[in-house]
């Protein structure tokens, strides 16, 4: 059985060089792991709908995120401008997740390559994570 992995070419959004976080870091490992035929092929994600998203996060947040109506002190909390490859990459990476965990039930095991953020809360992000999800 080949591991399941997750990954999306948006997880790679569009930050200024002087952006501190290594958003190249997602599609090079892409590369490495294809490369190293760890994986022949990507399970793909969708955006993670709303809905999905107010299980973990409240229905304002979700929407100055999408609308990028974030104001200032949120935005630098993040670590992240709030522009539109991030906005997508935010939703597309959280959908990552639960397809991951979907794929987990199935075949016992699965990977997020975007995986790992979990500094936000219901209501703001922080350190670089807009959204987190958590499935217990």
């Amino acid at each position: 059985m080949e591991l399941p992995v997750v990954n999306h070419k948006d997880y790679e959004a569009q930050l200024n060089d002087d952006n501190k976080f290594p958003i190249k870091k997602f599609g090079e490992l892409a590369k490495v792991l294809i490369k190293n035929k760890i994986v022949k092929n990507f399970y793909i994600p969708e955006p993670c709908s709303v809905e999905t998203l107010k299980e973990a996060h409240t229905e304002d947040y979700i929407n100055k995120i999408k609308n990028k109506t974030l104001d200032k002190n949120g935005i630098r909390k993040i670590g992240f401008p709030l522009v539109d490859s991030v906005v997508r990459r935010s939703f597309i990476a959280t959908g990552g997740t639960v397809l991951a965990t979907k794929l987990a039930l199935n075949y016992g095991i699965a990977c997020n390559t975007a995986g790992g953020s979990h500094h936000a809360t219901s209501n703001e992000g922080a350190g670089f994570c807009v959204y987190q999800f958590h499935l217990c």
